[in-house]
């Protein structure tokens, strides 16, 4: 069964159309990411879904059935801020939304256990990734059919990042469907089992994330790190380079003939590389090969 269906949405702002009649199905029991850059229309569709935000034209179904009042009780949300109360412990702000949930009191324990929150503290001495876990837990209290997580692991440092995604990948076990929006490709392709590449208010291109890094052709990315100059040669010669402070992503057909040639444009120009290495495509290249530009 298909747990989510969308036809031809369309959603503006004013002059600005933010969903230009997106087309999209989730299967029962997988793990779907909405990859692309902020501005794509993936907060957007998310707020649709999990907020009830109005929309212009289009059909959604969840699970077979029309989006309403009544199929939104089979959707948990987890937003990308937090929504707990930083006064409240984390056992009393799951005693809360339990009851205004009206969920039973014994999928608070359940939830403490499962995600190894701390249960007596206040949720303003949390750090970042236990509220992102906490906002997860009041998610599931009611134990929704449907996940959507907004931006899961955005602003978080890399060990709470982690830990994250595999508490996410241990509901994925658990059969659990979920809809996460993200701008790390990382993310998308260790937790995914398909993925939808928006931009600009359109899906470009679905598939799992082999599939979608097949879009990226024959050939490699050399990937290039440190006080780099002359970039702009090395673009003008190989337009799908990503850019970034003291980084490069270069992706070419043939790394022999391509990495030398990089190297003598970089260090005519000044370049002190400190490291320089070839690697497989990942998501971010094959959205640079569809855009002309990065995910951030």
């Amino acid at each position: 069964m298909k747990a989510l269906d969308i036809k031809r949405l369309r959603k503006s702002y004013g002059d600005f159309l933010a969903l230009k009649g997106i087309d999209l199905e989730v299967n029962e029991g997988e793990v779907f990411a909405l990859l692309g850059p902020n501005g794509a229309g993936k907060t957007t569709l998310i707020r649709i879904l999990a907020e009830g935000l109005g929309y212009d034209s289009g059909e959604i179904r969840v699970f077979g059935e029309p989006l309403s009042k009544k199929t939104a009780r089979l959707i948990g949300y987890a937003p990308q801020e937090s929504i707990a109360y930083d006064l409240l412990t984390v056992e009393e702000n799951l005693r809360f939304y339990a009851d205004l949930y009206d969920a039973p009191r014994e999928r608070v324990r359940e939830l403490i256990l499962e995600f190894s929150l701390p249960a007596k503290k206040k949720v303003k001495e949390l750090s970042d990734g236990f509220k992102r876990r906490l906002n997860l837990a009041i998610a599931l209290l009611y134990e929704p059919e449907l996940l959507i997580l907004d931006e899961p692991s955005a602003g978080l440092d890399v060990p709470s990042r982690r830990e994250l995604w595999e508490a996410i990948g241990r509901l994925r076990e658990g059969g659990k469907t979920i809809l996460l929006a993200t701008h790390y490709m990382e993310e998308a392709e260790a937790l995914a089992d398909r993925v939808a590449i928006m931009n600009e208010g359109t899906v470009i291109a679905v598939g799992t994330p082999e599939e979608l890094k097949s879009l990226a052709g024959e050939g490699s990315v050399i990937h290039v790190e440190g006080i780099l100059r002359g970039t702009e040669r090395v673009k003008e010669e190989f337009p799908r380079t990503i850019e970034r402070e003291d980084e490069l992503r270069i992706a070419v057909e043939d790394s022999k003939t391509a990495l030398p040639r990089i190297v003598e444009l970089l260090v005519e120009a000044g370049s002190k590389i400190r490291t320089i290495r070839v690697e497989e495509p990942t998501l971010e290249d094959v959205f640079l090969k569809l855009t002309g530009r990065g995910l951030e």
